[in-house]
């Protein structure tokens, strides 16, 4: 800008020289009270003295007395607390104290907690819980232990920590989930403000980054679960984590797997007599593959493992390739995937099969490659197990021609196909007896027929849910399962190398002596065990 000069010149320092001459008229009190003012306005503000001192990494590691690569160890597991200024790390000193001490990182919360704890110890009284502050936990470490405890009280198999925006106002919330019986319920609504706090406390607990918010990552936490969040009586739990970023804030699911809840043992799964005897058929084969079949969640890995808790002994070699291994077995040797290592489900297959097994589970089979390694190995000699994504057992036979095996190879290494679902039981404190509506009965009159169920031969005693304090007014408790049994027989060989469709197999099937699924849970609606709502829901 230009400087301004003759009468505008003169015009401004006339004007100060008379605001100079009004402040010099002004009682020395007013004057005073102004300045006062006016500092107050405009003074910086005061650091927090709570966190004192900004210092830079060098004077951090100078102070821990570390080297570089330890120390960023400590920082990416949240032991040390630190923030990133551009591309340069600054810490408060006090922070490097607390670490000095063994004390804990604190944790900075832009909103109240309290309520979400009042929250929290509300509903965790209702299944038990002693804990609180009195055990040296508060703040954002009490509200993660009372999630944690109520996911696993009340017998859910993940927990879901999401946010969302709400329909009716348009804010955005976060929301505490379990899944409880295949079914989602909600636990609580949480200040969205919180969750941040609430990741970094999760990830410090599964030894995750807690300053990488960009990236997937992965962790577990290994708990010790008390029925009443604290005392003697307490079981080792292990919790698979996962930090997933998302629009409004990442999103974490927590799943649980508790060994002592899952019965590792054939006996305990409530399969059909028919069902049961074909499978035990199979197992007792000294070569084959077994498929089992099934969505996410339908319960492949917990009949994988009873399987194999089957076969061991000392006197068989038992080998599996697992993505991620979920529980440890007896006289198995067990491999995890870690492609991060160049150890792939092919890599690990092969160097399995040099180890010379008898028999091996393949946790998923995902692609041509590893289905033919799977069959190879199954001709040769060995009993493999292993699961596909398929809806049905004879989708499965066509799924893996569509991936490209051959036919001839499939009819002759596969020798059983079992697909299941898992269903909600009811409740047996509150259900009754009740006749199903009339257009529930037609479908699964006609289901029946289809599925080599002989619907007149039934005698039904149908129940119907209520809901009461004992299953969360669900009205459902537990779950069970409805499975269906395909063994590839000549018969179905020499259709499945004419290329046939799912349908034509799955008659063949029936006819053979195979009920199907749908049919396998009328058969327990009719028995009073669920309901046929329940049958459709699954089944369709």
């Amino acid at each position: 800008m230009a400087a301004k000069s003759g009468k505008g010149a003169k015009k401004g320092r006339t004007g100060k020289k008379a605001k100079a001459a009004r402040k010099a008229k002004e009682p020395a009190g007013k004057r005073d009270k102004k300045a006062k003012k006016r500092t107050n306005s405009d003074a910086v503000p005061e650091p927090d003295v709570r966190n004192g001192e900004i210092i830079d990494m060098e004077e951090a590691i100078r102070l821990l007395k570390t080297t570089r690569p330890t120390f960023y160890r400590w920082l990416r597991a949240g032991k040390v607390k630190g923030m990133k200024v551009g591309r340069q790390w600054r810490f408060y000193r006090d922070d490097i104290k607390r670490f000095l001490k063994g004390e804990a990182p604190r944790i900075d919360l832009p909103a109240d907690i309290g309520p979400l704890v009042k929250m929290l110890e509300k509903k965790a009284r209702e299944f038990g819980w002693r804990g609180g502050p009195e055990n040296g936990r508060k703040g954002v470490k009490l509200a993660v232990d009372m999630i944690l405890f109520l996911g696993m009280s009340m017998g859910a198999s993940d927990i879901h920590l999401t946010s969302h925006i709400e329909t009716e106002s348009g804010r955005n919330v976060s929301i505490l989930r379990c899944r409880v019986d295949g079914v989602l319920q909600q636990v609580a609504q949480i200040d969205i403000r919180l969750l941040p706090a609430i990741v970094e406390r999760l990830k410090y607990m599964a030894a995750c980054d807690i300053h990488e918010k960009a990236k997937p990552q992965d962790g577990r936490i290994l708990v010790n679960f008390s029925e009443h969040g604290a005392g003697e009586s307490q079981k080792r739990v292990d919790l698979r984590v996962n930090f997933l970023p998302a629009a409004l804030g990442e999103a974490v699911t927590v799943k649980i797997l508790d060994a002592s809840t899952v019965a590792l043992n054939l006996d305990t799964i409530e399969y059909s007599k028919d069902d049961m005897k074909r499978l035990r058929r199979a197992l007792d084969l000294p070569w084959g593959v077994i498929l089992v079949t099934g969505p996410t969640g339908s319960g492949k890995t917990t009949v994988l493992y009873s399987c194999l808790n089957r076969l061991a002994r000392p006197g068989i070699e038992i080998m599996t390739v697992e993505d991620p291994v979920e529980y440890s077995l007896p006289w198995a040797t067990q491999v995890p995937i870690r492609p991060s290592a160049g150890v792939t489900f092919t890599t690990a297959i092969r160097a399995c099969l040099r180890s010379d097994p008898d028999v091996m589970m393949v946790g998923e089979i995902r692609n041509l490659e590893a289905l033919s390694i799977v069959m190879q190995v199954a001709l040769v000699g060995h009993l493999v197990l292993s699961t596909l994504h398929t809806t049905e057992a004879a989708s499965a036979l066509k799924r893996m021609v569509d991936i490209g095996a051959d036919p001839f190879v499939i009819a002759d290494a596969t020798k059983l196909v079992l697909a299941q679902r898992l269903i909600r039981k009811l409740c047996p404190h509150c259900s009754v007896e009740a006749e199903p509506e009339p257009h529930y009965l037609e479908r699964a009159a006609e289901l029946a027929r289809e599925g080599g169920l002989g619907w007149q031969s039934l005698r039904p005693r149908f129940r119907k849910r209520v809901g009461c304090k004992k299953c969360n007014r669900t009205g459902y408790r537990g779950r069970t399962v409805i499975a269906e049994t395909l063994e590839v027989t000549p018969k179905i060989g020499r259709c499945l190398k004419n290329d046939p469709s799912v349908e034509e197999l799955r008659a063949v099937a029936v006819r053979q002596g195979m009920t199907t699924m749908a049919a396998d849970g009328i058969r327990r609606a009719a028995n009073g065990e669920t309901t046929l709502e329940e049958i459709m829901r699954v089944v369709g």
